[in-house]
């Protein structure tokens, strides 16, 4: 099947669009032929409605004949997570309980999307209610990595990063509590970006509950791509006010002041003993390090202002409980505070997860409690700015390991996945992904390189709060630069 179109960045398809060489009903009868073919490999798009898809097609084809832009992503068809209420499609987030429901309206960054222009022609597979690290459900099944079908794409916008890799789409929205968009990026080799909090609405994304008006704490929106411009493109479209900020809130992200990929100080952060990482990982990192320093970029390696990952994973852990701790009844709430103590205590003699009491304890805590734990949060937030003083970027991984195979046994608290030949906590894939995330910073993940089973590896790029465009301008460095490849074998 010919690949004319399938890897194409969506600047460069919107190029073409405005130059007459492709129209955007073409181009979306190109992908639906694609999915048709290739999409039984991998179940990553799971909900479409090509007929209204089509129709919006041909209107934008008719209006840039006649001179006519609906704006910058004029005619350009692409997919979104299925987490995020689009007219015309179910919105399930996994969920049997909500196999039927039809949103009455789109969530306020698919209303973006498409005020630019966009066309929705599809939605993207993710885990039972966006809250796992594969994408598997009872109403859709489960989603299969490109480079290895026996293996996960990630979640929970899994489903977002094979579509990404597969070429069924140019670009994708996904969100973020628990490296939602970064492990999926990480595992099918390709970009995404977790904003910094508050600066994309959630209104309209399951979960919480249909209706629910709040922005959720921790949790973000974020653009997934095929190249490091596409991040930034999508995130001019869907970056602003929450509707209940909207009458005296503006968002102007700060311009990045390095320029170049030489401009850039680096500090490179890779060790930490609460989660080694995979030997194979490391070798790639390695291999960065020397390509960054040859091209005359200043590297320094450590950890953070002497930080390690222990002091922002257990407040992580509290505030995450706090978050999904509202979807359990009172009495349920009430046994994760009982079990919090003894799962301390036995954690290291039958190797259960580490520090996970903390989430428990943030499932039950009381709001005077999230309040002490709140203020911990900004206190360190508050301490890492000082970072950025003397380094632009934090390069870290995304994940301890690279794509394992699909393991759906058990509860994610009891799991194990292999990692140099040794079993590791399932959740210990949750460690490298906190302290963006408990800080509310914005963190992009590049694909970098590939390890020697063929499987891609990213690295995660972390900026200081809003510089968002800071830590895209360096992927997008990394790629001028060619460290980073594009396409998974067979597709």
């Amino acid at each position: 099947m010919t690949t004319e179109w399938a890897y194409y960045s969506a600047k460069q398809l919107l190029q073409e669009m405005a130059g007459g060489k492709l129209s955007s009903r073409a181009l979306l009868d190109y992908y639906i032929k694609r999915i048709e073919h290739l999409n039984p490999q991998l179940n990553a798009v799971v909900a479409t409605d090509y007929s209204a898809a089509r129709a919006r097609a041909d209107a934008a084809d008719k209006a840039r004949a006649e001179g006519k832009s609906w704006g910058v992503l004029h005619g350009l068809p692409m997919t979104v997570k299925d987490t995020y209420e689009v007219v015309g499609m179910p919105c399930v987030a996994g969920a049997p309980a909500l196999k039927d429901h039809l949103p009455k309206k789109n969530a306020v960054a698919v209303s973006h999307l498409e005020a630019a222009g966009a066309i929705i022609f599809g939605k993207t597979n993710v885990p039972l209610f966006a809250s796992d690290l594969q994408s598997y459900n009872k109403v859709y099944g489960t989603t299969n990595n490109p480079w290895n079908t026996q293996c996960t794409p990630g979640g929970s916008s899994g489903g977002a990063a094979a579509a990404l890799a597969a070429g069924f789409t140019s670009i994708e929205l996904g969100s973020d509590i628990g490296g939602s968009i970064r492990t999926p990026a990480h595992f099918c080799g390709v970009f995404g970006h977790k904003t910094t909090h508050g600066i994309v609405s959630l209104r309209g994304h399951i979960p919480g509950p249909p209706g629910v008006v709040s922005e959720t704490d921790l949790a973000v929106a974020g653009p997934m791509a095929r190249s490091a411009d596409d991040l930034q493109l999508l995130l001019d479209v869907v970056g602003g006010p929450s509707p209940l900020m909207q009458p005296g809130w503006h968002l102007k992200l700060p311009a990045p002041k390095p320029r170049k990929l030489q401009d850039f100080r680096v500090l490179f952060w890779f060790d930490d003993p609460l989660c080694p990482i995979a030997s194979d990982m490391r070798a790639v990192y390695d291999e960065l390090k020397l390509k960054l320093q040859d091209q005359g970029v200043t590297v320094t390696t450590g950890s953070p202002l002497n930080m390690n990952l222990e002091t922002f994973y257990p407040t992580y852990l509290n505030l995450l409980g706090g978050v999904l701790g509202a979807s359990h009844k009172k009495l349920e709430r009430t046994a994760m505070g009982f079990a919090a103590p003894i799962l301390q205590k036995l954690a290291a003699r039958f190797e259960l997860p580490k520090l996970f009491e903390n989430y428990l304890i943030g499932a039950s805590q009381s709001h005077v409690d999230w309040l002490r734990f709140n203020e911990r949060r900004n206190r360190l937030r508050e301490k890492f700015q000082r970072v950025f003083e003397e380094y632009d970027v934090v390069l870290c991984p995304n994940n301890m390991t690279t794509s394992f195979r699909h393991q759906q046994q058990q509860e994610i608290f009891m799991r194990k996945i292999p990692v140099d030949g040794k079993p590791r906590n399932y959740t210990d894939m949750f460690m490298w992904i906190a302290p963006a995330t408990v800080l509310g910073l914005p963190a992009t993940s590049a694909p970098v390189g590939i390890t020697k089973d063929g499987l891609p590896v990213n690295v995660q790029i972390i900026g200081g709060a809003y510089q968002d465009k800071t830590t895209i301008r360096f992927a997008k460095c990394l790629e001028k630069a060619g460290f980073v490849f594009h396409s998974p074998p067979n597709y």
